[in-house]
């Protein structure tokens, strides 16, 4: 089935996943275009061009949430309580989900590495192409690049991917050794005090220093918070809505207000990713209730962001390929004014859908077919979790 005719696919999740990789892709094209060169880009106020154009680090951080809440929630689903997570399917899940086509795009960036291609060649003096793909599928991508710098942009995007990778190994072994699940709560708990001091103090004088893994777990751990208290807690229809203002109200502060948070000291201890963090948690909290009470509705307008976030994973691992031939054509033909705008254009529509051939005609195909192959062999007469489950909440 394909990811859009899902009946049970969380429309509003899907809106703030394309939100999020939307924000990624505009801060790529930014970076190479700067539409601060046509009339439109010159014209917006600094506070509105930030929101638009350089929020993709907040889009990333607002991935992490996403991923600790969907993640959770499917857990719940299938087993019914944390501690009953089986980390053998869980790592077999996992895996059929996210290797593939990290498998399939490391093959194709070490083809292009080898062939000398300009944007996708390795540095020699910075690293071993061998190196890279080490640290890529040992979920330690994030470490090499404080160490030696930023890699051409289709290996930069692998950093959150060893964040989000390494949550996967670990999560199924805290859920074990969380006996309950308020034990599991107090663990997660922790790193609220440790991950805003790993963003800022952990390595102080590297501008790469907070992509390491401590930084972002707070996140993680906000958004897997959200679904226990979405499937454990009752809370009645005017709280949760005070809680969604709430939540936006975060969101909004910490993208649109860049700098008065600046200006507050939360950049600088690193709380203004926790405060992002309880946003969108809270907002996910709302959006669990609102789909659970069937309450939810597409919103005119914005199937294409739902779509843009359908398609996240694949969008995200190789939406670098379209900013790199976005970059080409843009030098080559030396264009500007007016002409920036279709390259925008071009580059986001292009982006989704290289993005959805991948999911398609690989991602879903390969997915679908590791775990049938699995369920298979393991099958002993009783029931198993379903795959088309997870696949309507993947990462």
């Amino acid at each position: 089935m394909n990811r859009n005719t899902r009946p049970d696919r969380n429309v509003g999740i899907d809106i703030l996943r394309g939100v999020s990789i939307l924000a990624v892709i505009l801060l790529h094209l930014n970076l190479r275009l700067d539409f601060k060169q046509t009339l439109l880009g010159a014209a917006l106020p600094r506070q509105w061009f930030s929101l638009f154009f350089w929020s993709g680090f907040h889009g990333v951080a607002l991935f992490f949430v996403i991923s600790g809440y969907l993640i959770t929630h499917s857990a719940l689903k299938k087993w019914g309580s944390l501690p009953s997570v089986s980390p053998r399917q869980f790592y077999l899940y996992r895996f059929a989900r996210i290797m593939p086509l990290l498998g399939l795009l490391l093959l194709v960036l070490a083809v292009l590495h080898l062939l000398q291609v300009p944007n996708f060649r390795i540095n020699p003096e910075k690293v071993s192409l061998g190196r890279a793909v080490f640290a890529a599928l040992t979920f330690h991508f994030n470490w090499l690049e404080i160490q030696v710098g930023y890699l051409p942009g289709n290996w930069d995007v692998l950093w959150s991917l060893s964040i989000e990778e390494t949550f996967y190994l670990f999560f199924p072994l805290v859920c074990l050794l969380a006996r309950k699940e308020w034990h599991f709560v107090a663990i997660v708990s922790v790193f609220f005090l440790i991950s805003p001091w790993a963003r800022t103090a952990l390595y102080p004088d590297n501008e790469l220093g907070d992509r390491n893994h401590l930084a972002y777990i707070d996140a993680i751990a906000m958004g897997c918070l959200a679904a226990l208290v979405a499937r454990r807690i009752t809370i009645p229809q005017k709280w949760l809505n005070t809680l969604m203002v709430i939540g936006w109200g975060l969101l909004i502060f910490v993208f649109f207000f860049k700098r008065t948070v600046f200006q507050l000291g939360l950049t600088k201890n690193g709380l203004y990713i926790t405060l992002l963090a309880l946003g969108g948690a809270l907002v996910l909290l709302w959006m669990h209730h609102r789909h659970a009470d069937g309450k939810q509705k597409r919103l005119p307008g914005l199937n294409w962001l739902a779509h843009l976030g359908q398609y996240s994973y694949e969008i995200y691992l190789t939406h670098m390929f379209v900013v790199v031939l976005i970059t080409y054509v843009y030098q080559r033909f030396e264009v500007t004014g007016s002409g920036i705008y279709l390259l925008f254009l071009v580059g986001i529509g292009l982006s989704y859908l290289l993005g959805s051939l991948v999911a398609n005609y690989f991602s879903d195909p390969v997915n679908s077919r590791l775990r049938k192959k699995w369920i298979s062999r393991e099958r002993t007469g009783e029931a198993e979790p379903s795959s088309k489950t997870n696949d309507s909440l993947q990462t």
